[in-house]
C-alpha cells in the first residue's frame, strides 16, 4: 500500500484499516506511513513480505484492497503472483470482498505502429531491460484475464461480482518517473560500455517525451475487479 490507497480507504469511512507494505523506507515505506497516521488509533501499519507464510498468518478482513499490488509482486516475490493472489483470497473473511486494481500490460494492448504508444512501450522496455541486465527484479503487470482465471480455480468459494476497465491518462511527469526508474537501475549495470549505452538511450527517450508528449494523453488501460468470498 501507500499514501494514496490509505487516504482512499479513510475517505470511504472504513472503521479500522491495516495498511500493508513490503518496505520500511521509500515511497511506500512503513516508516513514513506510521508517522503520517500516528494520531489515528484506527490505523495500523504492517511491514513484511507476503511470501513469508508467518506474515499476517490467520488474519482476515472484511475488505481487502490490492491497489496495483499484483504488478509489484515480482519486485519482492519473484514468480510469486499466484502465491500472492492465494494470500489475498485467504485474508478475505467469508462474506467479505477483495478489490483488485491493476494495469493491463502495455504489450497486450498498445500498438508500436502508433508513435505515442511506441514511446510508452519503449520506455517500459528500457526500464525492464536495464533491470534484468543489472541483475535486479522489476515490475511485471498482470492482465485482468489472469485475475479472473485465478478466481475460477476456486469455483464456488469466490465470485467476481463486478469488473470494469478504465482508460489511463499519462502525463509527461508520469513517463519521466518511469525513465527515472530506468536510470536508477541502469546505473547499476557493471559493464561501463553497456551502462553508457543504456543511459544514452534513456536520455534520448526523455528528450522525445519533452518534444512530443502533450499535457495529458490517454494511453493504456486500468481495470478494477471486485471479488466476493
Amino acid at each position: 500500500g501507500g499514501f494514496s490507497s490509505l487516504c482512499w480507504l479513510l475517505g470511504h469511512g472504513a472503521g479500522t484499516v491495516t495498511e500493508v507494505t513490503a518496505a520500511e523506507s521509500g515511497t511506500y515505506g512503513s516508516t513514513d506511513l506510521k508517522n503520517a497516521v500516528e494520531s489515528l488509533s484506527s490505523v495500523a501499519v504492517e511491514a513484511g513480505n507476503w511470501r513469508d507464510p508467518a506474515f499476517l498468518a490467520g488474519r482476515q478482513y472484511d475488505v481487502v484492497v490490492a491497489d496495483y499490488l499484483l504488478g509489484a509482486v515480482e519486485m519482492h516475490w519473484p514468480h510469486g503472483a499466484d502465491g500472492m493472489f492465494d494470500r489475498l483470497l485467504s485474508a478475505t473473511k467469508p462474506g467479505g470482498y477483495l478489490l483488485i486494481a491493476g494495469l493491463e500490460p502495455y504489450e497486450l494492448i498498445l500498438d508500436r505502429n502508433d508513435a505515442k504508444e511506441r514511446l510508452v512501450l519503449d520506455i517500459e522496455s528500457i526500464g525492464e531491460s536495464a533491470a534484468y541486465v543489472a541483475g535486479e527484479s522489476t515490475y511485471r503487470e498482470i492482465p485482468r484475464e489472469w485475475v479472473q482465471r485465478q478466481v475460477q480455480r476456486f469455483s464456488g468459494e469466490y465470485e467476481v461480482v463486478a469488473a470494469r476497465d478504465f482508460a489511463m491518462k499519462l502525463t509527461a511527469r508520469s513517463l519521466k518517473s518511469q525513465t527515472s526508474y530506468a536510470k536508477d537501475v541502469g546505473k547499476k549495470i557493471q559493464d561501463e560500455q553497456l551502462r553508457n549505452a543504456f543511459l544514452d538511450r534513456i536520455a534520448a527517450l526523455e528528450r522525445e517525451v519533452d518534444k512530443t508528449w502533450g499535457r495529458v494523453e490517454t494511453v493504456g488501460q486500468n481495470y478494477g475487479i471486485i471479488i466476493k468470498k
